[in-house]
């Protein structure tokens, strides 16, 4: 069933099991930014030195996001990277991306190993590349830029 009640199409996006679902199906007055309000999106990612294919990777980030505003516009982020051949060197991060901006600020809540009770804060730029190749449309390359304080 719908979300008014009527039935709907599914179909599968390259596999996936993701509902799809066209701006006609959708409730009067909803759009697919309210939908997807709340919604979580959970990562465990690599961390590449640079935004090219083949670039060196030099860690991962694991956390999570959150839609966090009705327009789509902003995302609440809390990730950790993990560095070191046992990912025992870590920073999080916290703190809301705008999309719509061309950079974001989060914040430096902490961190482990060689970055213990690490302080400061991240830039955050969405890269729109025209070179990548993306195989189910949903990739997005993010450009994170850490300053760290002494403390």
């Amino acid at each position: 069933m719908g979300l008014n009640g009527a039935s709907t199409t599914s179909t599968t996006n390259n596999g996936n099991s993701l509902p799809f679902v066209s701006a006609g199906q959708l409730p009067q007055g909803a759009t697919l930014q309210k939908l997807i309000f709340g919604a979580i999106t959970v990562i465990d990612d690599e961390l590449t030195l640079e935004h090219e294919l083949g670039s060196s990777i030099i860690g991962k980030a694991q956390g999570f996001y959150l839609a966090s505003s009705l327009d789509g516009s902003s995302q609440t982020m809390a990730f950790t990277a993990l560095f070191g051949e046992h990912e025992e060197d870590t920073i999080s991060f916290f703190g809301v991306h705008r999309t719509a901006a061309h950079e974001s600020q989060v914040a430096v809540v902490g961190g482990s190993g060689k970055y213990e009770n690490a302080q400061g804060n991240a830039t955050i730029e969405t890269l729109h590349l025209t070179d990548q190749h993306t195989t189910d449309g949903v990739e997005t390359m993010l450009q994170i830029s850490v300053y760290l304080t002494d403390h």
